[in-house]
């Protein structure tokens, strides 16, 4: 995991697997981000090889932080497998999803 700036965009990188074992330290990089209040939150997908249910959990919850604090958060597409798990929940059509990160603020 890791963080860069696009901008003024914070873009959070993942790579790996997001399971039950590593999403407290996504949650808390989320968190830490959070607090900047920042527009747009990017999450980068592309790098990530595994997923599950206590990842889209991860995403999904800092999705509705995001919204509630009238932000948003936007998701990098990732690999086929990991995009499939999205369609599977059904989250790829309430999550907002891109395929590049660099170009999320000139939208």
């Amino acid at each position: 995991m890791s963080t860069r700036m696009v901008d003024q965009t914070p873009v959070l990188e993942l790579a790996g697997e997001l399971d039950i074992s590593t999403s407290q330290d996504l949650e808390r990089e989320l968190t830490r981000l959070e607090r900047g209040s920042p527009p747009t939150l990017i999450v980068d997908l592309r790098a990530l090889t595994f997923i599950d249910s206590t990842g889209l959990r991860t995403i999904l919850a800092a999705d509705t932080r995001a919204r509630e604090r009238g932000g948003r958060l936007a998701v990098v597409t990732g690999s086929p497998s990991v995009q499939r798990v999205f369609e599977i929940s059904r989250l790829d059509q309430r999550l907002t999803f891109v395929d590049d990160p660099d170009t999320v603020g000139q939208r």
